[in-house]
């Protein structure tokens, strides 16, 4: 029994770590860049970050996969920051097309940017 136990705890680890790293969405680096951008937002940092976000979206496409929740509409709205108002529209419109659930909410920043 002991013998058994052991074999399914290696089981269940191997589960584990294996679903892990086949992640449903692509999340490239977002953790660490967005991090330091948001600590110091500093005009490197905010480059970094915004090719970092630019960079999980275009390799998201080719592995046939949706980028990470809040990506497109993180993405539009700092292009909006920017002033690339048509650009953050199509991107926030994606994260809709892309989550539904999230309409209620990207809604209300797409409200607020059109007018």
């Amino acid at each position: 029994m002991k013998y058994l136990n052991n074999k399914i705890s290696i089981l269940l680890i191997v589960i584990l770590f294996s679903s892990c790293s086949n992640s449903l969405y692509k999340w490239g680096n977002y953790e660490k860049k967005s991090f330091a951008y948001y600590e110091k937002q500093t005009p490197k940092s905010k480059k970094a970050f915004y090719e970092s976000l630019r960079t999980i979206i275009i390799e998201s496409h080719r592995a046939g996969r949706k980028p990470a929740p809040g990506i497109y509409a993180e993405y539009g709205y700092l292009l909006f920051m920017q002033g690339k108002k048509e650009s953050a529209i199509n991107l926030l419109k994606k994260e809709i097309e892309a989550y539904p659930e999230s309409k209620l909410f990207v809604d209300r920043i797409l409200k607020s940017i059109q007018n």
